[in-house]
């Protein structure tokens, strides 16, 4: 169901995402591992979460004191980590999707939760801008693909079934700082329930990409 939001209610909602996004997401990179449910074969993809990606997933639009749209995300990300920003520099989306995307938005820190299935999105909404979505029946993350890694770009409370054909089972989802000091995944973040992950058949890149040192098999 579609909500009603004003501003004071846009505010209070991003400011407290972006806190949390600062938390746990920001500069970080998530390796999600999936098992292809057309050739059986093991795959990934790599996300990127910066600063810069913030904004797009808020919907909300951002102004400068003369009311003109400012294409700076870095800027709106740290006004709203300092509490700063204001009802006078954001505007709603002219094309409806800011409260859709408002409603989604507070589960987003919670995306590895819901990241059970993923799959190409299929091109159902032309408005939405996304190119993979990660989810479950009632919450996906999407993410556009940026260079090497997919970033995220839209919070949605939809079944993943809908935007892509066929989803895919994800088996396992591994983090890592995004620099040049930690350039292997180590932490595991998420295994599904009965996948053996050190027993997985992966390609020789996929292997060099991880280390499994600290993996307890459940």
């Amino acid at each position: 169901m579609k909500h009603t939001y004003t501003k004071k209610d846009a505010l209070r909602i991003i400011i407290a995402a972006a806190k949390e996004y600062a938390k746990m997401l920001d500069g970080m990179n998530y390796l999600f591992i999936y098992r292809n449910r057309y050739s059986n074969e093991i795959e990934y993809f790599e996300t990127l979460f910066l600063p810069r990606n913030y904004q797009h997933l808020t919907g909300i639009e951002f102004l400068d004191m003369d009311g003109n749209l400012q294409m700076n995300s870095v800027f709106f990300y740290h006004k709203c980590l300092d509490n700063t920003i204001t009802e006078k520099e954001i505007q709603f989306k002219k094309d409806g999707t800011t409260p859709l995307k408002l409603q989604a938005l507070p589960k987003l820190i919670q995306f590895l939760r819901f990241s059970k299935m993923t799959a190409l999105y299929n091109g159902v909404r032309p408005k939405l801008a996304v190119d993979r979505v990660a989810g479950t029946t009632n919450y996906c993350l999407g993410f556009a693909k940026d260079g090497d890694y997919f970033v995220p770009s839209s919070c949605l409370l939809e079944d993943i079934r809908n935007l892509g054909d066929n989803p895919s089972q994800i088996l396992a989802i591994m983090s890592k700082r995004a620099d040049r000091s930690e350039p292997i995944y180590r932490e595991i973040r998420y295994v599904a329930k009965g996948v053996p992950l050190d027993r997985l058949k992966i390609s020789g890149k996929l292997s060099a990409m991880i280390s499994l040192e600290e993996y307890i098999r459940k």
